[in-house]
C-alpha cells in the first residue's frame, strides 16, 4: 500500500475532525427538502426527525 501524499494527509485530517453539529443539522434539513421535492416523503420525514433529534441532543449538551 502506498503512502499518502501531503494533500491526501491534510484531507484525511480534515475529515477526521468531524462535522460541527449545527452544520450537520442544516445538512439534514436540506436533505429533507431535497427528498420532499423528489417525492420521497417518508425519507424526507426521517431526515427531518434526525435533524430534530440532533438539535435536542445539542441543546441538552449545552444545558
Amino acid at each position: 500500500m502506498r503512502e499518502l501524499d501531503a494533500e491526501e494527509t491534510e484531507l484525511l485530517r480534515i475529515l477526521d475532525e468531524g462535522v460541527p453539529t449545527p452544520a450537520l443539522i442544516g445538512m439534514m434539513r436540506d436533505l429533507s427538502e431535497i427528498l420532499e421535492g423528489k417525492g420521497y416523503t417518508i425519507q424526507a420525514r426521517v431526515a427531518e426527525v434526525a435533524a430534530d433529534r440532533l438539535q435536542l441532543l445539542e441543546a441538552g449538551l449545552k444545558a
